[in-house]
C-alpha cells in the first residue's frame, strides 16, 4: 500500500479511476496541491486560520524581541493585542493605519516602529505554494507600497520596508540566538 494522501487525482492517475473533481469546491483536479493551497472552499477558513497563527507567531516573537510581552506562550493561545507600545518600539497588530491620503490597502497584518534607528516595518504575510512565492512576494510588496510612502512621510522615520516571508528569514536568525545548540 503506498503511504501517499488518496486525493482524487491521485485516484485517477495511479488507481486508475475516473472522478477528480474536489470534494470541497467541486472544481477538477483534487490533488495535494490543491487542497493545501488552491482550494476556494477553503480559502476563508481553514487558509485564513493558518495565516492567522503564523502572523501571531511573528507579532508573538516582535513584542518579545522589542520588551512589550515578557515570555513567550504557546502560539495557539497568544492573543495579539492591537496596540504594544514602549519607550523603543511601537507594535500594531491587523489595524487600519489612518493616512493624509486615500489609501485603499492600509491594514496590514504587522506594523513595527523601531525608535531606536526611526525605521518602520510593515509585515503582511503570504503563505505561498513554491511556484507562487515570487509572484505572491512581489505582490505584497506592490500593495503595500504607498502606503510604506505614506508611513515614511507622516511617522518621520528613515526608511519602510515591507515583509512577508522576509520575516521568516529574521525569526529564523533570532532563533539562531536564543538556541545556539539547535540544529538548523
Amino acid at each position: 500500500m503506498d503511504e501517499v494522501i488518496k486525493t482524487r487525482n491521485y485516484r485517477k492517475h495511479i488507481m486508475k479511476r475516473t472522478l477528480d473533481i474536489c470534494r470541497a469546491c467541486h472544481r477538477p483536479r483534487e490533488s495535494l496541491r490543491h487542497i493545501v493551497f488552491g482550494c476556494s472552499h477553503l480559502a476563508n477558513g481553514e487558509y485564513l486560520h493558518r495565516h492567522n497563527q503564523v502572523a501571531r507567531t511573528v507579532h508573538q516573537q516582535l513584542a518579545l524581541r522589542f520588551g512589550h510581552i515578557d515570555f513567550e506562550i504557546p502560539y495557539y493561545r497568544y492573543d495579539p493585542a492591537s496596540i504594544l507600545e514602549n519607550s523603543s518600539a511601537l507594535l500594531y497588530w491587523d489595524r487600519t493605519i489612518n493616512t493624509d491620503k486615500y489609501i485603499t490597502a492600509n491594514r496590514p497584518d504587522i506594523v513595527l516602529v523601531n525608535r531606536s534607528v526611526r525605521r518602520a516595518i510593515i509585515v503582511d504575510i503570504t503563505i505561498p505554494h513554491d511556484d507562487n512565492l515570487v509572484k505572491a512576494e512581489k505582490e505584497k510588496v506592490s500593495k503595500y507600497l504607498d502606503l510604506a510612502h505614506e508611513i515614511t512621510a507622516m511617522w518621520n522615520v528613515e526608511s519602510t520596508v515591507v515583509l512577508s516571508r522576509k520575516a521568516f528569514a529574521w525569526l529564523l536568525d533570532q532563533g539562531k540566538n536564543k538556541y545556539p545548540n539547535r540544529r538548523q
